[in-house]
């Protein structure tokens, strides 16, 4: 299960910390992007979280108000470029020992 959210990052530092050192959630997939590389006009980062249903709703409480869940057609779009851009690398990354 997948999670997106824009954090402004006037409070992305605390988030961060938030959420790195919570024993659940930091062991699930983190993904930290400028939220203006999916076309937000918000001074924002862009959080993924990939891993289990209960570990995506202690993320939500520790996100709290300081975040904005994506949902719908950005959220899907938001996962399709990150996903196209991990393949990228790791394609990239391939061609180094071919």
């Amino acid at each position: 299960m997948d999670a997106v959210y824009f954090i402004p990052r006037q409070d992305f530092a605390d988030v961060e910390q938030a959420l790195l050192k919570d024993d659940v959630v930091s062991r699930q997939s983190l993904t930290f992007r400028n939220a203006a590389n999916f076309g937000s006009k918000e001074d924002a980062v862009c959080v993924k979280i990939s891993g289990s249903e209960d570990a995506l709703e202690k993320a939500r409480e520790l996100i709290g108000k300081k975040g904005k869940l994506i949902k719908g057609a950005e959220r899907e779009k938001i996962l399709k470029q990150i996903a196209d851009e991990e393949d990228a690398v790791a394609q990239g990354f391939g061609s180094i020992f071919e």
